[in-house]
């Protein structure tokens, strides 16, 4: 019965670091990880904010996502704009980040995920550049997914909503 529960927690494991590299493009829908574990239905003990309320279209703005205290790492990201169900804008990132890289979710940059990285790299607070696009009119919220490992994740954490001015 040992040996069984230990190949099972091998398997478990091993798949859970399938993208321990960065979410894959087809997440970027649903925002769920393709990890054998279903997401924590907990509060997520993370939270998102805004530099601003209100953004004038073709305007950089920054993104915090943070652990609301120190032991809720960020292990794992996948980070969007959302108008609806419409990914919007592009975010820009720090040349020498260690920890996220852009991901194309439709078009080159308009999402962030995180690297393979050394435990060193891991973060309790990620900041980001967000550009909305220039004519665009309407309302955002940020939604991410955060993972402090493999098998404990949230998806669906959602910022307050952002105006975006033409």
């Amino acid at each position: 019965m040992r040996f069984l529960y230990a190949v099972g927690v091998l398997c478990v494991a091993s798949y859970a670091n399938a993208y321990s590299s960065g979410a894959p493009e087809s997440a970027c829908v649903d925002m769920i990880p393709k990890h054998p574990v279903s997401p924590q239905t907990s509060t997520p003990p993370y939270t998102i904010t805004t530099s601003t309320k209100t953004v004038k279209a073709g305007t950089p703005m920054e993104v915090v996502i943070s652990g609301n205290k120190p032991e809720n790492i960020i292990r794992g990201l996948l980070l969007e704009a959302r108008q609806g169900n419409n990914i919007v804008g592009k975010f820009t990132l720090n040349p020498n980040d260690q920890f996220a890289k852009l991901l194309n979710c439709g078009e080159p940059g308009n999402a962030v995920t995180h690297k393979k990285h050394d435990e060193q790299y891991d973060k309790q607070t990620v900041a980001y550049t967000w550009t909305p696009p220039v004519g665009f009119n309407d309302e955002i919220k940020f939604r991410a997914t955060v993972a402090y490992n493999g098998a404990k994740f949230w998806v669906g954490l959602e910022s307050a909503p952002v105006k975006v001015i033409n």
